[in-house]
């Protein structure tokens, strides 16, 4: 008892020393995080900005919202910020132009009113084609002079149509008139030409007498193998395309529908195509199945001129 009792003061004296140095200790580490438990919910952080966001003027979309406080909370990470979204690929295009519009008035009406919309090529020869014109215009529809040209036979174009036999001055006087009955046209196609559009000179002299009327489109309807014609516009400094499909060449439906088929087709996979059609019964009670069709092929059904504008920032050329 003795030798415990002398002993006491020493171990007492070893523990209280002990003591200190773990408070020194702490003190000099700092002290922890107190505990948190299991289910208490705690704030995310706010994250620092992202100054590709905020300081490039090039961007206009919204910051992305940081995850709510809840994801947090269950113990989820904070998602990172996605990468801006690139431009969703243009849906491919196809352009349905419908020749020879203006002799018959009620059937001209009818396609200013499809929808898909059509462009509307009116013949400049017929009575009221002013008048549907301006119709077709305000109801947003893509107007063209459908223009008569010399064909490689008998056939009659029309009254004004161009002659290979024509002058530069009698060929201007008969394009400025037929331009004159549509005020506000896009773009112009020839009506039958299948002669004067394989003539190089008697191109260059229709695009000489719009000089100064760039904007306008013009489209090869290729009535014949050895058409120049969209060739003579670019060098003209004109935007040109060519049809690459004739929906009614055989007027069958089934036949008027398979070619349809064909042109969405063709859109579909090269990204654009031009259609021609006329206003037969037959092609017009296909063009009501239009819209089912082209959502089928993932088509869009637009004008000529919406053609041009997307070739031309692609970098393709008309």
């Amino acid at each position: 008892m003795i030798r415990c009792s002398a002993f006491a003061p020493h171990l007492g004296a070893a523990i209280g020393a002990a003591l200190m140095a773990a408070a020194a200790l702490a003190f000099s580490l700092g002290a922890g995080p107190a505990p948190v438990s299991p289910d208490a919910s705690v704030a995310p952080a706010e994250p620092p900005a992202n100054r590709f966001l905020t300081d490039n003027p090039a961007f206009t979309g919204e910051a992305v919202p940081p995850a709510p406080a809840s994801v947090i909370a269950a113990g989820t990470a904070a998602p990172a910020a996605p990468a801006i979204a690139a431009t969703p690929p243009h849906r491919p295009m196809l352009a349905i132009i419908i020749d020879d519009v203006g002799p018959d008035v009620a059937v001209a009406r009818r396609l200013i009113g499809l929808d898909p919309p059509v462009t509307l090529a009116i013949l400049p020869y017929a009575a009221l084609a002013p008048q549907l014109a301006r119709e077709a215009q305000d109801a947003r529809r893509e107007v063209f002079v459908h223009l008569p040209m010399e064909p490689g036979g008998l056939d009659d174009p029309g009254p004004w149509a161009l002659s290979r036999a024509h002058d530069a001055r009698a060929i201007a006087a008969r394009v400025r008139w037929a331009f004159g009955r549509m005020p506000g046209a896009a773009g112009f196609n020839n009506h039958m030409g299948s002669g004067f559009t394989s003539d190089a000179d008697a191109m260059a002299r229709v695009f000489a007498a719009l000089a100064g009327s760039e904007a306008l489109v013009f489209v090869d309807s290729l009535t014949g193998p050895r058409s120049v014609a969209a060739e003579a516009a670019r060098d003209a400094g004109f935007a040109a395309l060519r049809r690459d499909v004739f929906l009614d060449n055989d007027r069958d439906q089934a036949a008027i529908a398979a070619r349809l088929e064909e042109a969405l087709a063709l859109a579909a996979s090269r990204g654009h195509a031009i259609a021609i059609g006329h206003p037969y019964p037959e092609t017009l009670a296909v063009l009501d199945t239009l819209a089912d069709r082209s959502a089928a092929h993932g088509v869009e059904i637009v004008s000529v001129g919406a053609i041009v504008r997307r070739t031309a920032a692609s970098g393709q050329g008309a």
